[in-house]
């Protein structure tokens, strides 16, 4: 049983190969999907992980269900590390009835321990929409885009802000296909020595390069690509404006992309908080390539559910548990 739950145990080949898969599905009148259910469990707000997702397989030929989070999270059943959660039913009963009418269940939740809980039983593909800690969607997008603009030439990504969830599947992903990966932001939201270890190992392994400090001046030169997201993420909200103060200097503005070089593009997941972690100057710039993602949300869940559901497509075992 193949899942996506994040980019980690994902080969380089694998993720390369959803990317070309994508591609060759964006116009194609292709229906690997027909016949095929998706279920929809969506625990947090979205647009374009849902709608755009939701477009990629209709386009291929499936269908998507829609449920409410509470009908199928929070089962009464341990989480895998051993501590649990007392729900509506056991998790066992609430995928095996699942299993029975779809094909793959789509989902975003705020406690990535619930994506886990949902794939220990193997039944059918579990596919992160979003969680606290991986955003395995988003990245595929990212490189889709960057891949689009740069070929395959292992250019230099910067991502400047807080590490969060898109950031390390960005981060991830990027070490991963050999990519020169960056990351900026302030020491209390930077990547703990367990992250940065984990980090250098994927260079080592994968050939790529990583660089990280709180000086933005040491990492953005250079920089082909520098990526932003929110400052404050979902669920934060309580937290905003201690948050936000941290974030002093991290703006990405246009002194910021000049410093990154002339040739440099802008990239963003959106939401956008305009006139935080990006002024409008620079996210409505030519050199911003943040539609361009948005759409190739659409474009590359088209790899990820044909190379996921269609039997002549998944040719390596890769579960990401």
């Amino acid at each position: 049983m193949q899942h996506l739950l994040s980019i980690t145990n994902y080969t380089p080949e694998v993720l390369q190969e959803i990317l070309d898969l994508s591609l060759e599905l964006e116009d194609s009148d292709a229906h690997p999907l027909k016949g095929k259910n998706i279920l929809f469990v969506f625990e947090k707000p979205s647009l374009r992980t849902k709608v755009g997702t939701e477009a990629a397989i209709n386009q291929l030929g499936g269908n998507v269900i829609h449920v409410d989070a509470k009908n199928v999270l929070y089962g009464d059943t341990l989480y895998p590390d051993g501590t649990s959660y007392q729900g509506r039913e056991a998790s066992v009963d609430t995928v095996n009835n699942i299993a029975q009418w779809c094909d793959a269940i789509f989902a975003r939740v705020y406690d990535h321990r619930e994506i886990l809980k949902l794939a220990q039983y193997n039944k059918i593909p579990i596919i992160n929409a979003l969680c606290d800690q991986h955003h395995p969607m988003q990245a595929l997008a990212d490189f889709l885009t960057i891949q689009e603009s740069y070929g395959r030439q292992k250019c230099k990504i910067t991502f400047v802000g807080d590490a969060n969830n898109v950031a390390f599947s960005l981060l991830e992903m990027g070490l991963k296909l050999g990519y020169a990966m960056a990351f900026t932001g302030p020491g209390c939201y930077f990547w703990n020595d367990t992250q940065l270890h984990y980090f250098s190992d994927l260079v080592q392994k994968h050939g790529g390069s990583f660089g990280a400090d709180t000086n933005t001046a040491l990492i953005v030169p250079g920089s082909d690509f520098i990526y932003a997201d929110a400052f404050v993420s979902m669920g934060e909200e309580d937290d905003y404006d201690s948050k936000l103060s941290e974030f002093d200097g991290y703006q990405v503005n246009s002194e910021l992309m000049n410093l990154a070089g002339s040739s440099a593009k802008f990239l963003h997941c959106l939401p956008a908080h305009r006139g935080e972690e990006v002024t409008n100057e620079v996210i409505d710039a030519a050199y911003s390539l943040v539609y361009q993602q948005a759409n190739n949300r659409r474009v590359s869940a088209k790899g990820v559910f044909s190379y996921l559901l269609d039997n002549s497509k998944a040719t390596t075992t890769s579960p990401g548990l």
